[in-house]
């Protein structure tokens, strides 16, 4: 889905901004397994954008890691204008990206979807 066509580059520069913004930081293969595309592209925009200053980059062992430069100039405008876009995106993608596992399950433990944060509010106000 390229939904800022016209906008920026190519839909695989969408997808790796919209990732960092909801995610804070990633790199290249997560990115590329996140929504099941070719790693060749992510690391293609990661590198462009990365030469433009929208993002920066450091090793942790053998992974560069990248996030958004928070010294770029129109970093507040892009967030923007990101945030702006992502009520377009179906909302399991946007689930997948805004829940993050930080530890493994427990062994045995069965596997259980998130509730959705409307469903939370819902609740919460009963």
């Amino acid at each position: 889905m390229f939904v800022l066509r016209g906008v920026l580059r190519a839909e695989s520069q969408e997808k790796v901004l919209i990732y960092l913004l909801l995610r804070g930081a990633g790199y290249g293969k997560s990115i590329a397994e996140f929504y099941g595309v070719p790693i060749n592209p992510i690391q293609k925009q990661l590198a462009r954008l990365e030469l433009d200053g929208v993002v920066v980059s450091q090793l942790v062992g053998k992974v560069r890691n990248y996030e958004l430069n928070p010294r770029y100039t129109f970093l507040e405008p892009l967030k923007g204008l990101l945030k702006a876009a992502i009520p377009v995106y179906p909302s399991d993608v946007i689930n997948q990206l805004t829940v993050q596992r930080t530890r493994p399950r427990h062994a045995g433990k069965p596997l259980v979807e998130a509730r959705s944060r409307a469903d939370k509010s819902k609740s919460a106000g009963q």
